[in-house]
C-alpha cells in the first residue's frame, strides 16, 4: 500500500481561542484526559477543537472514524502529568490515526505547550487495484483454489470481479445480473477487500434479506479472510433499536412500578437479568419476545443517548457495535438501514459526514431487484392508531409512565420553588394536553374508520379528491386540527418542563437521565404529528406522495387497527440524487435484474436511464448461471386448466389442489407451492388437509410458524409440501433432494388496486406510457424469475416448475415471461401430456441416482 505523505514541515501551534476552549474542557473533566479533534489552518494554526471523548486516546480510537474528520486534522489529548513524552500506547495510536487521515499531538492541562507526535498526512489520490490480478485470485492456482476444499473455477465469477474492480478504480455505476451459482457475493467482496487494504476506504454491502446477510458474515467473509491471509475487518450492522440500552434498562427497573403493570415488570426483570449474560445485547439474542411497550422503554435510541457522558458508554452494546462498524473495511447492512442513513443525509444535505452509518464511498446493493420497494417503504411516513396511543401511553397511563416517573424523581431531588413550578407544568400543562390529544386522536381514527363501508375492503387510497370528502365537514377537519394542536401543546409543555428543571445546574445534573428520556419523548411526539400531517394534510413537497389507509380488523380478541401511510410515487429522482450522484462507485447486483436479456426496466425505475447515462458511467452485464437448466429442470404448463379469474376463483383453487397432489405423487413430495394471495394459500391448505394429504406428505404452511423454522422442518422432512406467499419467492435456499419441484398457481402480477401500484400505473399512463408493458409485466417477470430460482441451487439439483397459469403460453405477453426465465425445456399441452413429461423427467433422475 502506498502510504499517505506527511505534510510539509511547518510548526503547528494552538490558536488562542483553541487553547482557551481546551483549557475549559479539561477543567470540566477535573483535569483528567480529554481527546479533541482539531482543524489545522493556514500557517499551522490548530483551530476549532471539538471534544470527541473523555478518556485516554486508545480507548476512543475507533470513534474517530465515525466523526467528521477535518482536513487536515489533528487529534489532541492532554497528559495530566504535564510530561509531554509519547508513551508506547501514544505511538501506536498515532500510527493508526495517521492511516485514518489524522495527525496526533499531546498538550499539558494549561494548553500552553503542544507536542506534535505525528503531523497530519497530506490527502493523497486513491491507488488503483489491478483488476486482472484480483480476478485471477479466484482462478486456478489462486488463494481461493488453495484454501477452499470445494473450490470450483467459475469464469463468470472472475469476469464479474474484474468488472467491479474496474468500477472501483474509475468510478461509476455497475448493473450486474449474476445467475444462481456464479458466486456473486465472493465476486464483489474480493474487490471491496482489496480496495480497502490499498486505500483505507470501506465498502457498504446492503442486502434485502437476513439470510444473505448471515451468509456474508458467517461464511463468505470468514472464507476470504482465511484464504487471503489479510487482516481486513468486517461487521454486520443492525438498526439501533435492535440493541438494549444498559442505562435505560436500569433506569426503567428503578421506576418500574411507575411505568408498568406486574406482567410487564416481570418482562423488564428478565431483560435486566439478561444484561449479565448477553454477548451482543441485541433483541435476537433475547430468549423471549418482550412486549413493544417494554422494549420501547429499554431500547437504544439516538434521542435519549448520553454518548460519552453515559456511565455505561464503554460497555454499551450499541456503541461497541458502532466502534466495530467504524473500524470495519466491509459493512454489511440491510436495505432498511441503508435508507435510514440516506434519509438522514438527505435531511441534513450532507453526504460526507457520518449519519446512521459511517461514511462510505463504495456501495454494493445486492438483491437490488428489491431496491425500489425498500426505498418506497422507508422514505415515506407511517403511523398507526395503536402506535400513536402507545406513544401517549408511554407518557402517562393510569398513573404510570414517563411523566409520573419524572415527577416522582423530581420530588425526590428537590422540594423548592423551582421543583414546584416544574410539577405545576406537569399538572396544568402536560396532563391536559395529553388528555386532549387522546380524545381527539380517538375522534380522528373513528372518522377514518367510518370510511370503510364494512364490505370487506381493507385499504382505501387517499387521492387528491379526498380533500373534498364529506367526512372533513362532518368532523374530521376539527378533530385533526385538534389533535395536531394538542400534540404541539404537549410538545411545548414538555419543553417548558425541561426549561424549568434546567434552570438550576445541580437539579439538571441530578435529573439528567430523566431529561434525556423527556427529550426522546418530545421527538416521538413531533414524529407522530409529522406523520399525521403527511398522510392527511400533505403540503407542497418536491416529492409526490401516495397516501392510503389500511384497516386490520379485530381478530381473536386483539383490537383492530388503522394505519396511515404516505410513500413516494417515483423514486428515480431520489435514488439518483441521494445515491448514484453522491457515491463514487455503486454496484447493483442480483440473480434477477434483467428482463428479456436487458436492464431497461430496472434502469428506468431507479433513475439510471437518460439523461443520467449521458453524464455518468453506467456499465451493465449479465453473467449467466453455470447450471445446466436444460438437463436439470423442466418448465411444465398444462393448457386445459381454467385460467385464473381474479383473486377469488374457486375453479382455479381446485385446480391448484389437484395439481399439487398429482405433482407430489410423481415427485414424492419435495414441493414449494408459491402463491400470490394469502387467501388462496389458506383455501388450498384447508383443502389439502381435508383430503388428508398431510398423512402422506408433511405439510408446512406459511403463517403457522416462523419462515426459518418452516424451511428447516421442510428440508429435514425430505419429502414435504410447503405453501408460501411473498417472502418465500426469494431469499430461501434449500439445495439438494428436499426441494425437487415448484408449483406456481398464478403469474405474480402486482395487485393493480394496491395504492402505490395504482398511483404508479396512473402516472405512467398520464405520461403517455403503457403501464402494463412498462411496469406490471417486467415486475411480474422478475418475480417469476425469483420464484423459479428457488429450485436449482446447485449442480446436483433437479426438478419441475409446474406453472398453472396458462397465460404464460396463451397470451401474447407470455413470451416476455419465457424470455426472462432460465433456458429450461418447455412442455405444454393437456394435463395428460404434461403429466407424462413429468413422469419421464423424474423417472430418468431416479434411474441415474440408482445407477450412480
Amino acid at each position: 500500500m502506498k502510504p499517505a505523505s506527511p505534510r510539509s514541515a511547518v510548526d503547528l501551534f494552538l490558536s488562542p481561542a483553541a487553547a482557551a476552549r481546551i483549557r475549559s474542557e479539561i477543567a470540566r473533566a477535573r483535569g483528567n484526559e480529554v481527546c479533541f479533534v482539531c482543524r489545522v489552518g493556514e500557517g499551522g494554526s490548530v483551530e476549532e477543537p471539538r471534544t470527541i471523548a473523555r478518556g485516554h486516546a486508545g480507548a476512543v480510537l475507533a470513534l474517530i472514524r465515525e466523526k467528521e474528520i477535518p482536513q487536515p486534522g489533528l487529534l489532541v489529548h492532554n497528559h495530566p502529568s504535564g510530561v509531554l513524552q509519547p508513551s508506547e500506547a501514544d505511538l501506536s495510536v498515532a500510527a493508526r490515526l495517521f492511516e485514518q487521515g489524522l495527525g496526533f499531538a499531546i498538550i499539558d492541562n494549561d494548553a500552553s505547550e503542544l507536542y506534535v507526535v505525528l503531523e497530519p498526512p497530506e490527502p493523497g489520490d486513491n491507488q488503483p487495484i489491478d483488476a486482472d490480478a484480483v480476478a485471477d485470485e479466484l482462478g486456478p492456482g489462486g488463494p481461493l483454489s488453495i484454501g477452499h476444499p470445494r473450490y470450483e473455477d467459475r469464469p463468470q465469477q472472475r469476469a464479474l470481479t474484474r468488472m467491479i474492480a474496474e468500477l472501483y478504480n474509475e468510478g461509476g455505476v455497475g448493473i450486474a445480473e449474476a445467475g444462481t451459482g456464479t458466486g456473486k457475493s465472493v465476486a464483489y467482496l474480493l474487490p471491496a477487500i482489496r480496495w480497502a487494504l490499498e486505500n483505507r476506504e470501506r465498502t457498504v454491502v446492503s442486502t434485502n434479506t437476513i439470510n444473505l446477510q448471515e451468509q456474508l458474515v458467517e461464511k463468505d467473509l470468514p472464507l476470504l479472510r482465511r484464504a487471503l491471509g489479510e487482516p481486513f475487518k468486517y461487521a454486520l450492522v443492525k438498526g439501533r433499536a435492535n440493541y438494549v440500552s444498559i442505562r435505560r434498562a436500569l433506569l426503567a427497573k428503578v421506576s418500574s412500578t411507575q411505568l408498568f403493570d406486574a406482567q410487564k415488570q416481570a418482562e423488564l426483570t428478565g431483560i435486566v437479568d439478561w444484561l449479565q449474560t448477553t454477548k451482543d445485547g441485541s433483541l435476537s439474542d433475547l430468549s423471549f419476545r418482550p412486549s413493544a411497550e417494554v422494549w420501547d422503554e429499554v431500547a437504544s435510541e439516538t434521542d435519549v443517548c448520553l454518548r460519552v457522558k453515559c456511565p455505561h458508554f464503554e460497555d454499551c452494546f450499541y456503541q461497541r457495535a458502532r466502534r466495530e462498524a467504524s473500524a470495519a473495511d466491509v459493512l454489511v447492512v440491510n436495505h432498511h438501514l441503508l435508507f435510514s442513513d440516506l434519509a438522514v443525509r438527505r435531511a441534513l444535505g450532507n453526504y460526507t459526514a457520518p449519519a446512521v452509518l459511517p461514511t462510505y464511498k463504495r456501495l454494493v446493493l445486492d438483491e437490488a431487484h428489491n431496491l425500489e420497494e425498500a426505498a418506497t417503504s422507508h422514505l415515506g411516513a407511517r403511523i398507526t392508531r395503536r402506535g400513536l396511543f402507545r406513544i401517549l401511553r408511554r407518557l402517562e397511563n393510569r398513573g404510570k409512565g414517563l411523566i409520573p416517573a419524572f415527577a416522582t424523581a423530581l420530588k425526590a431531588v428537590r422540594n423548592d420553588l423551582i421543583a414546584r413550578s416544574a410539577l405545576d407544568v406537569i399538572e396544568h400543562r402536560i396532563f391536559p394536553a395529553l388528555d386532549g390529544a387522546r380524545d381527539r386522536a380517538a375522534s380522528v381514527f373513528s372518522f377514518l374508520g367510518d370510511l370503510f363501508t364494512g364490505g370487506g375492503e381493507e385499504t382505501i387510497r387517499l387521492e387528491d379528491s379526498f380533500a373534498s370528502h364529506p367526512v372533513w365537514t362532518l368532523g374530521l377537519d376539527d378533530a385533526l386540527t385538534g389533535v395536531l394542536d394538542n400534540l404541539k401543546s404537549l410538545r411545548e409543555a414538555m419543553e417548558l418542563l425541561r426549561e424549568r428543571v434546567t434552570v438550576d445546574e445541580d437539579m439538571q445534573r441530578q435529573m439528567e437521565a430523566q431529561l434525556v428520556e423527556l427529550r426522546g419523548a418530545m421527538n416521538r411526539v413531533d414524529g407522530a404529528g409529522d406523520a399525521l400531517r403527511q398522510a392527511l394534510r400533505p403540503g407542497d413537497d418536491n416529492i409526490r406522495m401516495v397516501r392510503w389507509i389500511e384497516r386490520q380488523p379485530e381478530r381473536e380478541g386483539r383490537e383492530g387497527n388503522l394505519t396511515l401511510n404516505a410513500a413516494p410515487l417515483d423514486l428515480a429522482d431520489v435514488l439518483r440524487e441521494s445515491v448514484f450522484e453522491q457515491v463514487p462507485t455503486v454496484i447493483l447486483t442480483s440473480a434477477t435484474l434483467a428482463t428479456q436479456g436487458n436492464f431497461r426496466f430496472v434502469r428506468q425505475r431507479l433513475g439510471l436511464g437518460f439523461p443520467f447515462a449521458d453524464e455518468h458511467r453506467v456499465d451493465e452485464a449479465i453473467f449467466p448461471s453455470p447450471f445446466d437448466f436444460g438437463r436439470q429442470s423442466l418448465l411444465a404448463v398444462p393448457m386445459d386448466l381454467p385460467l385464473p379469474a381474479g383473486d377469488r376463483d374457486p375453479r382455479h383453487d381446485e385446480a391448484t389442489v389437484r395439481a399439487t397432489i398429482e405433482h407430489a405423487k410423481i415427485s414424492d413430495g419435495g414441493l414449494f407451492v408459491l402463491f400470490t394471495s394469502y387467501r388462496a394459500l389458506r383455501h388450498v391448505a384447508n383443502e389439502l388437509r381435508a383430503r388428508r394429504i398431510d398423512n402422506e406428505w408433511p405439510l408446512f404452511v406459511h403463517g403457522e410458524a416462523p419462515r426459518a423454522q418452516l424451511v428447516e422442518r421442510f428440508a429435514a422432512s425430505g419429502r414435504g409440501i410447503l405453501l408460501g406467499t411473498t417472502s418465500f419467492w426469494e431469499g430461501v435456499d434449500v439445495p439438494g433432494q428436499p426441494l425437487r419441484g415448484l408449483v406456481i398457481p398464478k403469474l405474480p402480477f402486482k395487485v393493480p388496486s394496491e395504492p402505490v401500484t395504482a398511483a404508479r400505473i396512473e402516472a405512467i399512463e398520464q405520461s403517455g406510457g403503457n403501464s402494463f408493458w412498462n411496469y406490471m409485466l417486467p415486475h411480474a417477470a422478475i418475480r417469476l424469475k425469483q420464484g423459479f430460482g428457488r429450485l436449482i441451487r446447485s449442480a446436483d439439483d433437479h426438478g419441475v416448475v409446474l406453472v398453472l397459469d396458462g397465460r404464460i403460453v396463451r397470451k401474447s405477453y407470455g413470451r416476455y415471461f419465457l424470455d426472462s426465465l432460465p433456458d429450461a425445456p418447455l412442455v405444454k399441452g393437456p394435463w395428460a401430456t404434461v403429466k407424462q413429461a413429468m413422469l419421464n423427467f423424474y423417472g430418468e433422475r431416479q434411474e441415474r441416482r440408482a445407477a450412480g
